[in-house]
C-alpha cells in the first residue's frame, strides 16, 4: 500500500542537534520512495540538506502541533516519521496523536508510550517498573515547593529536569537547596507542561548506551555500545565516548544488551532503539537513566564505527518489514542487516568546545563541566587501539584552542591541578596527561576522577611514547612506534624540534607509510563493498586509487558555534553536484553527524583528522586531480598549495563577523562571481536577529546604479557587499566586497529557489550549460521561489548552557536558525 509520508523535520540546530537529523532523513527518503511511497517534509531549519531534494514536498512552516495537524489534513498524510527529527519530533509526533485521536496517521516504528517515556523521566520509571527493570528515583513536581519535598526524599545531590521541554533537555545538577529554587524555576519555565523531574543523583557511575533495532516478528538486533570514558555528572555529550565498550565484563555486558531488548519490547518498538544505562562501578548493579526512539549522536556514532547500513535497516523496519527481508544497498553482504556488527577497532568521540572563540570575542563563560551540556559539536578518531583513536581524536577537535596549549599545562600548579582533576573542564584529558607526569599514581587519579584505571594506563603510555619519540630523533623504529600510536607528523617535528616536511620526507624513505582499513560490519568475515576508511600503520592496505578524474573534498570537522550546520550543508551540496559532473568523489571529515558522510555523496569516504599530514596521506594514495578545501581552513589551503596541490577554494571569510551587535541594520548586497565579472542577486537586509530578503526591493534603476567592481581572482563564488544605508556614498572596490557567509548562502538557495553553489561548482569546472549561462544573464528578471522571506537567529540558551548573558553576534555565533515564509 503506498502512504503519503509526512517526515517531521527537527527545525533549528542547537545544544544536542547538529546535522544528524538531516543526514538520515536523507537516506530515509531515499528508502521510502524507492518503495513507492509519497514523501512530504515540514521544517523551518534554513540550513537542511534534505529539503531541497526535487520528489519530496516541502512546507516551510513553524513545527507546532496546530501547525502540522493543517498539514496533515490538507495533504492527507497517512503516516508520520518522527525518528529523524530528534526530542521536537518526537515531542510534536505524541502531541498529534493526542489531538486526532483515532483519526490520527499512524506514526512508523514508535508507539505513544515510548515516546512518552523520552520526555518524562517519571512515566519511564512506571513503565520499567511494570518490566521489572531498575529505573533512577524521581519525583514530578508542578512547582517549586513539590521540587523540595522530592529532594527531602532523595538527600542532595540531585537531578531537576524538564518534562516535555522546549528544545533539548536540560538536566540540572543540584548540591543543595540554596541551588534547588534558581534550578527548579529554570526547569519549569522550559517545560510545556510547567513540571519537572526530580531524580536521585547517580554521580559516578559508569554510562553506557546500547543501540539496538527490533523488527515486527520481535527479532533483535545490537548494533552497538558506547561507553563514556567520564562519569556520570558530566553530560553525555560533553563525555569522551569510546566504542566498542571496554570496561564491562561479558556478562554484565549480555545483561544490558538483554535489558535493551527488553525495553524494545516492552514498547513495542519497530525500528531504532538507544537505552542509556548507569552502572554502579563498585558492584555492576545498573539503572536505565533513558531511552531515545530517534536517531541522534549515538546513533550516528556507531553508524560510523561499524559501517553498519543502519539508517536503510530501520526505513524497513518502519514500513513493516522483517530484519530477513528488508532492502539494503548492494554494496553489503546479503545477509548484513541480520548480522550484529564486529569491530576489529576502536573509535572515540571527543568534545569540541567554543570557550576560546568566545573567550576572543570578549565573552565570558564557565568551562567546568558539569551535567548540562556545554560542547558545541565532536570529532572521532579512528585506530587499532585506543591509545591511537584517543589520539587521532584529540588532534582533529583542537587545533587552534589555546586551552590546549602543553605550556599552559606546565603553569598549573599542583593545587590547580587537583582542582581541575576534581571539577574538570573542557581540556580535562591534557590535565590528566599533565598529572600523570608529575608522579600521580593511576589509583590516585582513578579516586579523584572516578574515571576507570584502564584509561590512566593508556594515557600513561602516550605520554611515555611522546617522551620517547623526544629522545630519540631520527629513530626509525621509534616513529614507526609512534605512528602506530596515531602521533602526527606535525607533533613528532614538534617533539624534534624540526619542520613537517623533513619529518614526513624521513618517514617515506624509511618505509613508514599509512594503510588504509575499511568500516566492515563482519569485520570481514564476509566479502562487502563498502567505501568508508580509516588509515593505520600496518602492513595490508585496503584501499585503492579511486581513479584518474576524482576530487577530494574537504569537510568543515566538527559542528561548532555559528555557521556549522550551514557548513556542512555547503560542503555536502559541493560533493554531490561534483558527483553528478560525473568526477569520482572522495570525501574527508572527522564529524560523524555530518552530512557529508551521506553515503550517496561520496565513491569513498575517510573518516580522519584535517591536519596537513592526515590530508596528504589520503592526496598521496587518491592522486586527486582537485581538491576542494572551505575557504575559512586558510593553514590548510597555505601548506596544500605550497605542496603543489590544485585546491579549489569554496568562498568563505574565517574573521568577518556575518551580522551586526548593535540595534542597527545593514543593507546587503548578494553576488554570483563567474570568475570573471560579478553578477547582482538582490539585495537583504541584516541585523543580530536575522536576516531578511525581498525580492520587491530591487528596482529596475536600483538593478543600475548597484556597483559592480572588478575582483582580482579567477574562482567562481558567492560574494556580499555590506553598507549601512542605499543609495551609497562613495566609491566601492574589490576590498569592500566579502565572501558571503554560509549561513546567506543556505539561506539564499532556498528563498530565491536556485542552488547556487551547484552553479559555483559548474563554473568551477568550465561546465556552465546553456540555462546556466542564460540564468546568469537574466538574474534581474528571475523569479524567485519565495518572493519574502526572514531568517531568525535561534536562542541556543547561552544562560544555562554557557553561564553568559552577554549579547552575543548571532551570525557568528549562534547554533542554528529557522526561517518564515512572509
Amino acid at each position: 500500500m503506498t502512504e503519503r509520508i509526512l517526515i517531521i523535520g527537527g527545525s533549528a540546530n542547537d545544544f544536542g542537534r547538529e546535522t544528524e537529523s538531516d543526514a538520515a532523513s536523507y537516506q530515509v527518503v531515499n528508502g521510502l520512495v524507492k518503495r513507492g511511497h509519497q514523501i512530504v517534509i515540514a521544517d523551518d531549519n534554513p540550513y537542511g540538506f534534505t529539503t531541497e531534494r526535487e520528489e519530496i514536498k516541502v512546507i516551510e512552516t513553524q513545527l507546532t502541533a496546530p501547525n502540522l495537524v493543517k498539514v496533515i489534513v490538507e495533504e492527507h498524510i497517512t503516516a508520520i516519521v518522527a525518528s529523524v527529527g530528534g526530542l521536537t519530533a518526537v515531542r510534536l509526533s505524541a502531541e498529534i496523536l493526542q489531538i486526532l485521536g483515532n483519526d490520527a496517521p499512524k506514526v512508523l516504528g514508535m508507539t505513544l508510550p515510548v515516546m512518552q517515556a523520552a520526555q518524562n523521566t517519571k512515566y519511564l520509571q512506571e513503565r520499567l517498573t511494570q518490566l521489572k527493570l531498575p529505573a533512577v528515583q524521581t519525583r514530578l513536581a508542578s512547582n517549586v515547593s513539590e521540587a523540595f519535598d522530592a529532594a527531602r526524599d532523595f538527600d542532595f545531590p540531585v537531578v531537576v529536569r524538564s518534562v516535555a521541554p522546549v528544545g533539548q533537555t536540560i538536566r540540572l545538577q543540584v548540591e543543595d537547596a540554596e541551588e534547588l529554587e534558581g534550578a527548579a524555576e529554570t526547569a519549569l519555565n522550559r517545560s510545556l507542561t510547567h513540571q519537572v523531574n526530580v531524580d536521585k543523583s547517580i554521580r559516578g557511575y559508569q554510562e553506557i548506551a546500547m543501540v539496538v533495532v527490533r523488527d515486527r516478528m520481535d527479532t533483535t538486533l545490537l548494533i552497538g555500545g558506547v561507553e563514556d570514558m567520564d562519569p556520570v555528572g558530566i553530560h553525555s555529550a560533553d563525555s569522551i565516548a569510546i566504542t566498542p565498550v571496554q570496561m564491562l565484563p561479558d556478562p554484565m555486558f549480555q545483561t544490558l544488551r538483554n535489558a535493551a531488548f527488553t525495553v524494545a519490547r516492552g514498547f513495542n518498538v519497530q525500528g531504532l532503539l538507544e537505552v542509556r544505562f548507569a552502572v554502579n562501578p563498585a558492584n555492576e548493579e545498573f539503572v536505565i537513566t533513558r531511552v531515545t526512539p530517534y536517531f541522534d549522536r549515538t546513533s550516528a556514532m556507531v553508524v560510523t564505527a561499524t559501517g553498519y547500513p543502519l539508517v536503510p535497516v530501520i526505513t524497513g523496519l518502519m514500513v513493516g518489514e522483517s530484519l530477513t527481508s528488508v532492502r539494503i544497498p548492494s554494496i553489503y553482504a546479503d545477509h548484513t542487516a541480520l548480522l550484529e556488527p564486529t569491530m576489529d577497532h576502536i573509535v572515540i568521540r571527543f568534545p569540541v568546545f567554543a570557550f576560546g572563540e568566545l573567550e576572543t570575542a570578549g565573552i565570558k563563560t564557565e568551562n567546568r563541566l558539569d551535567t548540562v551540556q556545554k560542547s558545541v559539536g565532536a570529532t572521532i578518531g579512528v585506530g587499532r587501539s585506543v591509545e591511537e583513536a584517543l589520539e587521532k581524536a584529540i588532534r582533529a577537535a583542537h587545533f587552534n584552542n589555546r586551552n590546549f596549549s602543553p605550556t599552559l599545562m606546565n603553569a598549573l600548579t599542583d593545587n590547580e591541578i587537583v582542582e581541575q582533576l576534581i571539577h574538570p573542564r573542557d581540556n580535562r584529558i591534557l590535565v590528566l596527561l599533565e598529572a600523570l607526569r608529575r608522579g600521580y599514581t593511576v589509583d590516585e587519579l582513578a579516586e579523584l576522577t572516578k574515571i576507570n584505571a584502564f584509561y590512566f594506563y593508556k594515557l600513561q603510555r602516550l605520554n611515555n611514547l611522546e617522551q620517547a619519540v623526544k629522545d630519540n630523533p631520527w629513530e626509525a623504529d621509534v616513529l614507526q612506534q609512534a605512528k602506530y600510536y596515531g602521533l602526527s607528523d606535525g607533533l613528532v617535528a614538534k617533539l624534534w624540534d624540526e619542520k613537517y616536511e623533513a619529518v614526513r620526507r624521513y618517514r617515506w624513505d624509511n618505509g613508514i607509510l599509512p594503510t588504509y582499513k575499511a568500516f566492515e560490519p563482519s569485520a570481514g568475515e564476509f566479502e562487502e563493498s563498502v567505501s568508508q576508511f580509516y588509515s593505520t600503520f600496518e602492513s595490508e592496505n585496503e584501499s585503492e586509487r579511486l581513479g584518474d578524474d576524482s576530487a577530494l573534498i574537504i569537510g568543515t570537522g566538527a559542528f561548532r558555534l555559528g555557521d556549522g550546520a550551514a557548513a556542512s550543508y555547503v560542503m555536502a551540496t559541493v560533493a554531490d553536484e561534483l558527483r553528478s559532473q560525473g568526477l569520482k568523489t572522495i570525501l574527508m571529515n572527522n564529524n560523524p553527524t555530518d552530512l557529508t558522510f551521506i553515503p550517496q555523496l561520496g565513491d569513498k569516504q575517510y573518516y580522519e583528522p584535517l591536519e596537513i599530514s592526515d590530508v596528504m596521506n589520503v592526496i598521496e594514495i587518491e592522486q586527486p586531480t582537485r581538491v576542494f578545501v572551505p575557504g575559512n581552513r586558510i593553514k590548510l589551503i597555505t601548506q596544500l598549495r605550497k605542496m603543489g596541490v590544485n585546491v579549489q577554494v569554496i568562498a568563505k571569510e574565517k574573521y568577518l563577523p556575518s551580522s551586526m551587535l548593535s540595534e542597527g541594520e545593514q543593507t546587503v548586497v548578494n553576488y554570483f562571481y563567474d570568475g570573471v565579472e560579478l553578477h547582482i542577486i538582490g539585495i537583504g537586509h541584516q541585523d543580530n536577529g536575522g536576516i531578511l530578503l525581498d525580492q520587491s526591493a530591487m528596482t529596475p534603476s536600483l538593478w543600475e546604479t548597484l556597483p559592480r567592481p572588478e575582483l582580482e581572482i579567477d574562482t567562481p563564488g558567492m560574494y556580499q557587499l555590506i553598507v549601512d544605508r542605499l543609495p551609497i556614498d562613495g566609491e566601492i572596490t574589490a576590498a569592500d566586497i566579502r565572501p558571503m557567509p554560509f549561513t546567506h548562502i543556505a539561506f539564499l538557495d532556498k528563498v530565491t529557489g536556485v542552488s547556487w553553489l551547484r552553479l559555483v561548482v559548474r563554473y568551477m569546472l568550465g561546465t556552465p550549460s546553456a540555462s546556466d549561462e542564460q540564468l546568469v544573464d537574466q538574474l534581474m528578471t528571475l523569479q524567485w521561489r519565495l518572493k519574502t522571506a526572514r531568517l531568525r537567529y535561534r536562542d541556543a540558551d547561552f544562560a544555562e548552557h554557557l553561564n553568559t548573558t552577554q549579547t552575543l553576534d548571532n551570525g557568528r555565533f549562534a547554533m542554528g536558525a529557522t526561517y518564515q515564509v512572509l
